[in-house]
């Protein structure tokens, strides 16, 4: 005899705080597997940068997830932080996640669009300097003014002790001297010799960069933002958190999350058409007809 049965058996939502501060929304790609797990991944990435997002006074208002067609776009910036979306799934599978440096990397990378747009040596600075600092923070130990629920909850009723934690001891080991620290002038070369650098090294370091920028403006087309498909509201899963604690926390003047994307209509592309080169062969043959001597046959 068969049953009916009573249906999939029932799975309880994954309860998810509310994203750091100064960040207002946080969401993943419901259609596609694991989207909880994606969530989690931008919580982390979010909870990592948030020491910059707050001390450099960013202003976010979301935070995506986004599987692009594009095989080489790997993060976004729309109208400087309203917006910034990263793809955490590697193009060949949507079942599998890109390890967290790489989704920090691409995040700190959209973060510096907050100030400079196009990829040029301004936005390179900044970056190196977002860089620095996030490593001083996380590898060195630096000191910083962001306090989050984690550092506040159970702190208080600890009493003081000799006990040292698990962080500090990975902090002192990180922060033991592996390298002879050097003092280099720019324009010249290492330790090997002190004169100008040869034209050839320098030729060198400006083809690097020529191919960073190139690199990098395929993987991230925040300068042309309104021409890619950014993911609608309707199709994320979407933590937010309070509005009167988001603006306490100096969080940007974000628009409602009712006001759907797809209401704002997007520009077009514009078409440019393609030169066409006109060739006007009438005066090179009257040239060539001009250059063939006259044969006269005489029978």
């Amino acid at each position: 005899m068969v049953k009916e049965g009573r249906g999939a058996y029932p799975v309880k939502k994954v309860e998810f705080p509310p994203p750091p501060a100064n960040i207002r929304r946080i969401g993943a790609l419901k259609r596609y597997p694991d989207s909880d797990y994606a969530k989690s991944l931008l919580y982390e990435a979010a909870r990592l940068v948030a020491p910059i997002i707050h001390e450099y006074k960013f202003e976010v208002c979301n935070v995506y997830e986004m599987f692009p067609s594009n095989s080489n776009l790997l993060g976004l910036n729309v109208n400087h932080g309203q917006k910034i979306l990263i793809r955490l799934r590697p193009h060949y599978n949507d079942r599998s996640f890109l390890p967290m440096n790489e989704i920090v990397g691409t995040f700190l990378h959209e973060l510096a669009h907050n100030k400079f747009g196009p990829h040029d040596k301004k936005f390179y600075d900044f970056l190196d300097k977002l860089k620095e600092r996030y490593e001083d923070i996380h590898y060195r130990g630096a000191s910083t003014n962001y306090y989050s629920e984690e550092n506040k909850l159970g702190r208080g009723g600890l009493p003081s002790s000799n006990l040292v934690s698990v962080r500090e001891k990975r902090i002192k080991e990180l922060s033991k001297q592996k390298f002879k620290t050097e003092s280099k002038v720019l324009g010249l070369l290492s330790h090997i010799s002190k004169g100008p650098a040869r034209p050839a090294d320098l030729r060198k370091a400006m083809l690097e960069a020529a191919e960073r920028r190139l690199r990098d403006a395929k993987w991230c087309h925040s300068e042309h933002a309104e021409e890619e498909q950014v993911p609608e509201d309707d199709e994320l899963d979407i933590a937010v958190v309070d509005k009167d604690e988001f603006e306490k926390n100096g969080g940007a003047n974000c628009p409602p999350l009712s006001l759907a994307d797809k209401n704002v209509p997007k520009p077009a592309r514009k078409h440019v058409p393609k030169e066409i080169e006109v060739i006007d062969l009438t005066s090179d043959t009257e040239e060539v007809d001009s250059k063939i001597p006259e044969v006269i046959v005489i029978d």
